[in-house]
């Protein structure tokens, strides 16, 4: 298994140190009223020697050209391995919502689950709970993302592939 440690990576982040670094791709999703989308998105981890990464994810509408157009969300946190191979991730949405999220490290597998979800009055979703995995695959960083609202059970939201930029 190849298992990249990055330079300057504080030692309680090494389980995660393949996640370090900028990716990009394309990826299909279900809106939450059930309509099918394509999107193009970014995802950057990034570490600066403290206990946790930085993430950072962005995506864009793809328009009729196949070009991506419209920004369509944008998020960003904090993930926090623990010593005892459990995660912690705290994600603020630009559509008005903070979520924690706990689960566990299983090499290059993540599997995530909500823990708490708090929404502003405005937000544009009302997103309440949710689950994602993410997985190094052949190199490529692969995750599917689940949600449920206060209008729909938990149900498949995005999966995409992305490559390391």
């Amino acid at each position: 298994m190849d298992i990249e440690v990055p330079e300057g990576l504080n030692p309680s982040l090494t389980a995660l140190g393949w996640l370090v670094g900028r990716w990009e791709g394309t990826g299909n999703g279900t809106d939450h009223e059930g309509n099918a989308f394509e999107f193009e998105q970014r995802i950057e981890f990034s570490h600066n020697g403290g206990d946790y990464l930085f993430y950072a994810s962005q995506t864009f509408e793809i328009g009729a050209d196949g070009a991506e157009s419209v920004p369509s969300g944008m998020e960003a946190g904090f993930w926090r391995p623990q010593p005892d191979a459990s995660l912690e991730v705290v994600l603020t949405s630009a559509d008005g919502w903070t979520e924690v999220l706990v689960g566990k490290i299983a090499v290059t597998r993540i599997d995530l689950v909500t823990d708490a979800v708090v929404r502003t009055s405005s937000a544009t979703v009302s997103h309440s709970a949710g689950q994602r995995l993410y997985g190094k695959v052949e190199g490529d960083l692969m995750y599917a993302l689940d949600r449920a609202t206060t209008e729909h059970e938990l149900r498949p939201h995005m999966w995409a592939r992305l490559k390391r930029a």
